[in-house]
């Protein structure tokens, strides 16, 4: 089964739930139709997880890593597994989003549980990573930049002149990108 097919599998589980519970007394459906309903609670949790792991690892994947920081990486990876079992325990969002789905049909709130294992990741564990990368460089009493050596671009600041500023470049002021800014120290003066 294809992502896609996976998805909209979820998406049909969870559609056929709600209209059940919408249709039939809760204590019917888990009597009378137990096998069926329970069935399907299953298919509906196993999606939600599913989405859940796939959408997270989607955008893991997408933190840029410096190849040579071998001991940073190991940090990451442990620290983001950490967060993720942190989150599968009882009480945490795993169990929230869940019971968002299940017992109160509500997609939105499981959606933004998800978003926030994801944004905890981010935060708690690429953020320090990231800012590690992070350093001054030029000569001091002229114009400095932050410079990350991971993406080996320049941070260049919002100003009032250039609205548009506050994002990576390259040297050429080419390849903007305003992911992940920088968290370091003021410029030390000379």
């Amino acid at each position: 089964m294809t992502d896609g097919e996976r998805l909209q599998k979820f998406d049909a589980d969870f559609e056929k739930l709600k209209k059940n519970r919408e249709r039939v007394p809760l204590e019917q459906l888990r009597t009378r139709y137990a096998d069926a309903y329970n069935a399907l609670v299953a298919e509906v949790q196993a999606g939600a997880d599913w989405f859940a792991d796939a959408y997270i690892k989607l955008l893991v994947g997408h933190f840029p890593r410096h190849p040579r920081d071998t001991a940073g990486n190991e940090w990451l990876d442990k620290r983001i597994a950490a967060i993720r079992e942190q989150e599968a325990k009882p009480g945490g969002r795993v169990e929230r989003y869940r019971a968002a789905l299940l017992e109160r049909l509500d997609h939105e709130e499981y959606d933004q549980l998800v978003w926030e294992i994801y944004n905890r990741i981010e935060v708690e564990a690429f953020d320090p990573y990231w800012q590690r990368h992070n350093r001054w460089v030029g000569e001091p009493g002229r114009r400095r930049w932050i410079y990350n050596d991971i993406t080996q671009k320049f941070w260049w600041p919002k100003t009032e002149d250039y609205p548009e500023s506050g994002c990576w470049i390259n040297r050429d002021y080419t390849g903007h990108d305003s992911r992940f800014p920088p968290h370091i120290k003021e410029d030390p003066p000379e």
